[in-house]
C-alpha cells in the first residue's frame, strides 16, 4: 500500500437526524448514541486507528456543533464539512470533496463493520473503478415470489440469500464529473442511489464482498440488536 494512498482518509457521514431513534436523538446526534460502553463514533475511530487510518473528514449537519465539540477532543486535527440540515448523502460527499484528492473511504455514521480497509483500498485500486461499494449477504426472512401477466406463479424462493450495501464505499473524487447538479442535490439517499445507477451504466462500479461483523443503528430495535451482537462478538480486550 505504500505510495498508493498517501493520506488514507476516511469520510464519515454524520449529518442525519436519526428520527427513527425517537427521543434518543432529540438531544444528541446519532453518532453519539452508545453501542457497548462507547459511542458509535468512538468505536469507529478506535477501529479505524488500529488499521492506520487517522485522518478523518466528518460530514456534519444535525446537532453538528455538539458532535464537533466532542470530536475535537477525540481526534487529531479533524476536518469538518457542514452540509446543514437539508443536504442529502451525495450532496454532503460533494461538499467535502474539496478536502480529497485521492480515492477515499466513505463510512455511514450509524454503522460498525470489521472491514479490512487496507484490503478494500487495494482491491479498489486494482479494479480501476470510480466507486467501490461494500456488500454483505443477508437472508430474507420471507418466501419471495414472481408471477407473469396472467397471474401465474413463475418463481418461488424460500428465504433467499440477498446482497445488500452496508454503508461503506471507496470513491474517487472524479465521480462528480459524471454527475449533474440535479442528481447531486437530491434529498436523503436518493442522490447516492441515482449516482450509483449512473456509474453502473458507465461500468465504473466495483463490488467488495464482506462477510464479517456489521452493525447498523437506525432504530431503537436495531440499537438493541447492535448491543447484543456487540457483546456476543467481542471480549473486553477485543472491541471495535
Amino acid at each position: 500500500m505504500k505510495g498508493i494512498f498517501k493520506e488514507k482518509r476516511i469520510l464519515i457521514l454524520c449529518g442525519g437526524r436519526g428520527k427513527r431513534l425517537g427521543n434518543i436523538t432529540k438531544k444528541i446526534p446519532k453518532p453519539l448514541v452508545k453501542v457497548g460502553k462507547k459511542t458509535i463514533i468512538e468505536q469507529k475511530i478506535k477501529y479505524y486507528s488500529k488499521q492506520g487510518f487517522k485522518n478523518y473528514i466528518f460530514c456534519i449537519g444535525y446537532k453538528g456543533k455538539i458532535l464537533k465539540k466532542f470530536l475535537i477532543k477525540k481526534c487529531k486535527k479533524p476536518i469538518f464539512s457542514d452540509g446543514g440540515l437539508k443536504s442529502g448523502i451525495l450532496k454532503r460527499i460533494y461538499l467535502a470533496k474539496q478536502f480529497i484528492n485521492e480515492p477515499t473511504i466513505i463510512s455511514y455514521g450509524d454503522t460498525l463493520a470489521k472491514i479490512n480497509f487496507n484490503d478494500l483500498l487495494k482491491k479498489h485500486k486494482k479494479s480501476k473503478a470510480a466507486l467501490t461499494i461494500v456488500v454483505a449477504p443477508i437472508k430474507n426472512p420471507f418466501g419471495i415470489v414472481n408471477w407473469n401477466l396472467k397471474g401465474k406463479l413463475i418463481e418461488f424462493k424460500e428465504k433467499p440469500i440477498l446482497n445488500h450495501f452496508i454503508g461503506y464505499a471507496v470513491f474517487d473524487p472524479k465521480i462528480f464529473k459524471y454527475l449533474n447538479k440535479k442528481t447531486i442535490n437530491m434529498p436523503d439517499g436518493q442522490g447516492i442511489v441515482q449516482a450509483i445507477q449512473q456509474l453502473i451504466l458507465r461500468k465504473l462500479v466495483y463490488v467488495y464482498k464482506f462477510n464479517g461483523l456489521q452493525l447498523t443503528v437506525n432504530s431503537k430495535s436495531e440499537l438493541k440488536d447492535a448491543n447484543i451482537k456487540f457483546k456476543e462478538y467481542f471480549t473486553f480486550n477485543d472491541t471495535l
